[in-house]
């Protein structure tokens, strides 16, 4: 089996995740107080990353956590749908190009992996609209039915992204040599790493210089 690994944030949609839903979260016409609050929860993160005192992924994994406040008290069946309405919005923003490669990869047989630190409730929308077979991402901590932001809703970095790989094909056979994964950033190169074919998508500058220095693919939109 070859599979095809594709990043969420920043290669298939073409900004990140949090302000999309931030966005769809007023469009929704949700409590605005709510969203404000979390808001200038997220801001002194959002200023230490632009201090330069915060890795990019440091800064989004603190951002997740304090995001993750918006849907306290929410049922699950409320939070699908809250997915579920944001989700035509977010398709707007699918990068064209990597919607070509996941339908190319699915014509020459890959397994479509969808592997992101996004919430998987979202990604599996994403996975069930472009036929992907498996989708591997953070999963909402719930209590009783309820979003509970105490719980254990973790954030996916690069390392665990690896981690959740490797479990979800553990015993199987996986010619990874022959697999491809596709990535923006330079915290997804572990993921990058792993297979033999290594693609770069509009890739921050780390990402970039490496991707040159090896001689990846590069796809810019």
């Amino acid at each position: 089996m070859k599979l095809a690994i594709f990043d969420f944030d920043g290669t298939l949609l073409t900004d990140d995740t949090l302000p999309c839903l931030g966005r769809e979260w007023l469009r929704q016409k949700r409590s605005r107080s709510r969203y404000y609050m979390v808001l200038l929860s997220v801001a002194p993160v959002l200023i230490k990353y632009k201090a330069g005192l915060m890795s990019r992924e440091a800064m989004k994994g603190q951002a997740f956590k304090r995001f993750n406040r918006i849907f306290t008290g929410m049922s699950r069946p409320a939070v699908e749908e809250f997915f579920r309405q944001a989700y035509p919005n977010l398709r707007r923003l699918f990068n064209k190009s990597v919607l070509d490669e996941i339908e190319l990869a699915r014509e020459q047989g890959f397994h479509c992996v969808l592997l992101s630190g996004a919430y998987l409730e979202l990604l599996q929308l994403v996975s069930r609209d472009l036929g992907m077979e498996t989708v591997l991402g953070a999963r909402l901590a719930f209590k009783d039915g309820v979003f509970d932001h105490r719980g254990e809703t973790r954030f996916v970095d690069g390392a665990g992204k690896r981690a959740l790989l490797f479990e979800a094909f553990a015993g199987q056979s996986v010619d990874w040599e022959h697999s491809r994964a596709f990535g923006d950033s330079f915290a997804d190169i572990c993921i990058i790493e792993t297979v033999g074919e290594r693609v770069a998508v509009n890739p921050d500058l780390e990402l970039l210089e490496h991707a040159q220095k090896n001689r990846w693919r590069i796809v810019s939109t």
